[in-house]
Parts: structure tokens; C-alpha cells; sequence
């Protein structure tokens, strides 16, 4: 499947999340919020991979959140290097992710939050690139305890097949009355995600199935300027684990900026 033909999917999304908005702005009472923002980040690493080497990316962002409802936004912007396409020249990269999710407190300190979301390329991308559009399904417990910890499992239903999971960890600390100290942890694990039965065979590997993928830490530092603005600085290391090392993918430090508007 190809972003060639129409985007029903896209429209599908946007008139879902059109017309639940409506619904809940018509409430009387503010039951909703809405984060609108952009990142700036001088690599694009999804799951240890850099998608565009060394290419710095712009990334817009949306969320509608009501009750235990969120509906979002990524987009990602840059340059795919001319040694990633097919034509052996540097092509722009356009990817869109739609997505919904919805938590379930099962206690006072375990929630549960299933979604789905949706990845979609431009046809320079999918022909350059090779990427095809698909979607996942996901499921995420999180433990209200110290060092707030999750586990994550991603289940790509379309183009991929493969499935990645994480646990992860982190930790806030204030500074002051407006900004914090934000640290996390995760590492990933690979279910023929990255190495799949075919990329094995051609390399003769053998797919992955649970193996280690990589390794995430990061430093955040969110400011709070206002009750609807912020800004923030975070720095990332991606360090390649088992199924990275065998693909050759080489470590990665990831600089982010970005700001943020709440309404």
C-alpha cells in the first residue's frame, strides 16, 4: 500500500477527529485540551535508526485530548540523502502520523492505553525512499511508582509485520516554579521489526525475535513560560544494541528544540 492513491485514511482520520472535537467543544463546560507545536531536531531516529543519516528534521505536532480520549499529529519534514534514494540525488521526506488512543486506570497505580496509528508518505518518499504507508496497533501499561515505569508493544498490521516493544523509565525534577529536569531510559526490543525474514535472509542473519535493539537516554528541560506557552531543550543517546549491531547502525546523539501552544 502506497501513499499514490487517494488518502482515504487521511481524510478518514481528520473527519473523526473533526467531529468528535465538535462534539466536545459544544459541552458547556471545558472538558478538553489542545497542544499544538513544532520540534526541531538535527537527526529523525525512530526505533535506533536515523530514517535521514545525519539530515536535520522539522516535526509539527497536534493532540486533542478529552476525558480519557487522545487524537494526534506528527509530521516530519527534511531532506533524504542522496545516497538513501533511488535516483542518487537528495529528495524532500514527508511522512504523516495519525493516531488515537485511550487509557484505562485499572487501579490506582496501573493504566493501560491501546491505540492505533497510522504512518503515510508522500509518493517521492515511496519512490525514492521506498517507504510504504501502513499502521500499527499498540498497547501501553504504565505503573504509577517511582520511576514511573512502562512497557510498550507496537504491532505493524500492514507493510512491515514486525513488532517492536520497550521498557522505559524516567524521573522529573523541578526547577523552580516553571521549568524541570526530565530524565528517561528505554530499551527496545526487536520482532523482525528491523530484521525481518527478508532483510535476514539476504544478509544471511536469522529474523529477530525479541532480541535487543537499542538503548535510549535523554535529558529534557520543559520551560512553562505561561499558562498557554511553552519551550523546551532535550538531548538524546541512541546507543545500537544486538539486532542494530549486526545491521551495522552506528550510534546516534539526537539535539531537540521545540515550543509548544495549550488551549
Amino acid at each position: 500500500m502506497t501513499s499514490k492513491r487517494p488518502r482515504r485514511s487521511t481524510f478518514l482520520a481528520l473527519a473523526a477527529i473533526t467531529l468528535f472535537a465538535s462534539a466536545v467543544l459544544a459541552q458547556d463546560e471545558k472538558s478538553w485540551s489542545l497542544d499544538v507545536g513544532a520540534d526541531y531536531s538535527d537527526h529523525y531516529l525512530f526505533r535506533g535508526v536515523s530514517v535521514l543519516g545525519d539530515n536535520e528534521v522539522l516535526v509539527p505536532h497536534a493532540t486533542f485530548s478529552s476525558g480519557n480520549f487522545n487524537f494526534y499529529y506528527y509530521g516530519y519534514a527534511g531532506d533524504i540523502p542522496a545516497d538513501f534514494t533511488s535516483s542518487g540525488n537528495t529528495v524532500s521526506y514527508r511522512e504523516d502520523d495519525f493516531g488515537a488512543d485511550y487509557t484505562i486506570a485499572l487501579s490506582e497505580k496501573f493504566g493501560l492505553t491501546l491505540g492505533a496509528v497510522s504512518y503515510m508518505y508522500s509518493s517521492q518518499t515511496t519512490e525514492e525512499y521506498g517507504a510504504e504507508d501502513t499502521y500499527e496497533l499498540y498497547a501501553i501499561a504504565a505503573f504509577d511508582v517511582p520511576l514511573s515505569p512502562t512497557i510498550s508493544y507496537y504491532r505493524d498490521m500492514d507493510a512491515i509485520k514486525g513488532a517492536y516493544a520497550s521498557i522505559g523509565i524516567s524521573h522529573s525534577f523541578p526547577l523552580g516554579s516553571k521549568a524541570s529536569l526530565d530524565f528517561s531510559a528505554s530499551v527496545g526490543f526487536d520482532f523482525g521489526y528491523n530484521l525481518g525474514s527478508g532483510l535476514a535472509s539476504d544478509l544471511g542473519l536469522q529474523e529477530s525475535n525479541g532480541d535487543l535493539n537499542d538503548l535510549l537516554v535523554g535529558v529534557d528541560i520543559p520551560i512553562q513560560v505561561n499558562d498557554w506557552f511553552s519551550v523546551h531543550a532535550m538531548a538524546q543517546q541512541s546507543i545500537a544494541l544486538d539486532v542494530l549491531d549486526s545491521l551495522e547502525v552506528q550510534d546516534e546523539t539526537v539535539l531537540t528544540g521545540g515550543v509548544g501552544f495549550t488551549f
